[in-house]
């Protein structure tokens, strides 16, 4: 996504310098970077000792893509990040992603080959195995839930840092709280979820809550929580029939709940049933997340309903204000249009003869 033409031409002027909100801007773009270049690092170090394979070093190609992009943003943006989607995140998590899942899958099968294994011999030995990094010594699936929690908290930490547009505080912790709960909830999913015995027995289920896990985390690389601020449009024939529907179908808040209700809730949800119903899952956590689910789709389709209503609303009282500026031309002060009765029209003072 470019910028609009006429905030080009502003930014290449030579009438405009640099400004001191300009540098807290790319201050904060640079101090995000550096955020997500560390955890990569830290991902990749623990995949070399595990695996002693150095593979994981060549993610890091997809950081020079996000200092590559930070550059056009200081050139274009002045270091302001773009309106509806943050490509800094994405390539981090396309770094980040493949690693933990290699990591995870490593520490899992570890477990249940000591688990299957009836002696207490060089298994038991191979499931302790520690590695130490920046200090901290830990088994390898103790490092791997760990990964996974840093990366949730970077990911929030990172969206809270990276530059936006001109953003109220009021939006801002809105913004941090619904974050803070997603990020719980996916934690919750992925840890929990593959710590099941039932699940770890199963690589196709284990992939399958990785898969899912891995979608949800998508929903970061959008900018869904603000609203549009209304621009004055040409009044043009045919033209308001679609501005009114793209605005009840496509508004910011319609969209939020559709990414969130497609890549968390739904999906987190059908697993969860699976392995209640098929599997024979028996743990209260599960049925209590399951039920926790079930009644945030139900919440969220109330919130789709309420805005459609409010939509719905809004242009009866449109059609309202068109039937009273017709009657006023029309007939004169005849009367005056009842906006709660539905339109009709309510009778006023009359000059009559008799």
């Amino acid at each position: 996504m470019l910028p609009d033409q006429e905030e080009v031409l502003t930014l290449f002027g030579t009438d405009r310098a640099m400004r001191k909100h300009d540098w807290v801007n790319i201050l904060r773009g640079l101090v995000a970077r550096l955020l997500f270049t560390g955890h990569v690092v830290i991902c990749a170090k623990q995949y070399s000792q595990v695996l002693c394979d150095t593979k994981a070093w060549f993610m890091l190609i997809l950081l020079a893509v996000i200092y590559a992009e930070f550059i056009l943003l200081i050139v274009l943006r002045r270091g302001k990040e773009w309106k509806w989607f943050l490509l800094s995140i994405l390539c981090y998590l396309l770094a980040v992603v493949p690693t933990l899942w290699i990591l995870e899958i490593r520490s899992l099968k570890i477990l249940v080959d000591g688990m299957n294994n009836n002696s207490c011999g060089n298994d038991s030995k191979i499931s302790n195995e520690t590695s130490t990094i920046l200090g901290l010594q830990m088994t390898h699936q103790e490092w791997s839930v760990t990964l996974q929690q840093i990366l949730l908290f970077v990911l929030i930490i990172g969206r809270w840092i990276l530059p936006r547009g001109p953003v109220t505080s009021d939006q801002i912790s809105q913004l941090l709280l619904i974050q803070i709960g997603i990020g719980a909830d996916i934690l919750e999913f992925s840890t929990e979820g593959l710590r099941l015995p039932e699940v770890q027995a199963q690589s196709s289920v284990v992939y399958v809550i990785l898969a899912v896990w891995t979608a949800s985390l998508f929903q970061f690389t959008l900018c869904l929580t603000l609203r549009k601020r209304r621009k004055p449009r040409a009044n043009v024939k045919g033209f308001q029939k679609f501005k009114s529907f793209a605005g009840m179908c496509c508004a910011t808040e319609v969209w939020s709940i559709v990414v969130t209700s497609s890549l968390q809730d739904g999906p987190f949800l059908l697993v969860r049933i699976y392995l209640i119903s098929i599997q024979e899952t028996q743990n209260q956590l599960l049925i209590f997340f399951m039920l926790k689910n079930i009644l945030v789709l139900l919440l969220q389709c109330y919130r789709l309903w309420v805005l459609l209503n409010r939509r719905l609303d809004m242009r009866r009282s449109q059609r309202i204000a068109v039937k009273l500026g017709k009657v006023r031309h029309g007939v004169g002060d005849v009367g005056t249009l009842d906006s709660r009765n539905n339109g009709t029209l309510r009778p006023g003072i009359m000059d009559t003869k008799v």
